[in-house]
């Protein structure tokens, strides 16, 4: 196991906490004040003919996964995040966790799982944080609040699929 804390890992690591421990602060902070965002959101960025916010941060919790989907078996969120972790842990050298890409991405995407399963655990057991509110004004669409975990794990697991394509690319032209 501690193979896998050594400083080859250290680019995983570093995302890891960043990512982990940004969206604890964060979360904690909208908590705190969570009464006075759940009634008036901070507006962040706003349209020019200011009837609508582009961006917000409000307080909402969400006992799902993205969109709220499993809203009712959070325990199973709860499991699967763990395995999730875990699988990354077992599996780092299928994932090739010693390149420096791989690294990044699952540094990402891990401490975005870690952050959510936190708020699983050790806030409510059946929630998690959420509070930047995202509108998209061209189509007329509010987007469901998410969180830094959230978009840690979007672009994490985005970006491994790019990695997949370029170096599939990178295969059929050798």
């Amino acid at each position: 196991m501690f193979h896998f804390i050594q400083v080859g890992y250290i680019r995983f690591w570093l995302c890891f906490l960043v990512v982990f421990f940004s969206d604890q602060a964060t979360k904690s902070w909208v908590v705190e004040n969570s009464s006075k965002l759940f009634f008036h959101p901070i507006k962040v960025l706003g349209l020019l003919d200011g009837n609508e916010n582009l961006l917000e941060i409000t307080y909402v919790t969400n006992p799902g996964a993205a969109w709220s989907m499993l809203s009712d078996y959070p325990e199973f969120l709860t499991l699967l995040a763990g395995l999730a972790l875990l699988a990354i842990y077992f599996f780092r050298s299928d994932l090739e966790l010693k390149k420096i890409p791989q690294q990044i991405v699952f540094g990402l995407i891990a401490g975005g799982i870690a952050g959510n399963l936190g708020d699983r655990i050790f806030r409510n057991p059946a929630e998690v944080v959420d509070f930047i509110d995202f509108y998209l004004p061209v189509i007329n669409y509010d987007y469901p609040v998410f969180n830094i975990a959230d978009s840690a794990i979007f672009v994490g697991a985005f970006s491994y699929l790019l990695l997949g394509i370029l170096e599939s690319r990178k295969e059929n032209k050798v």
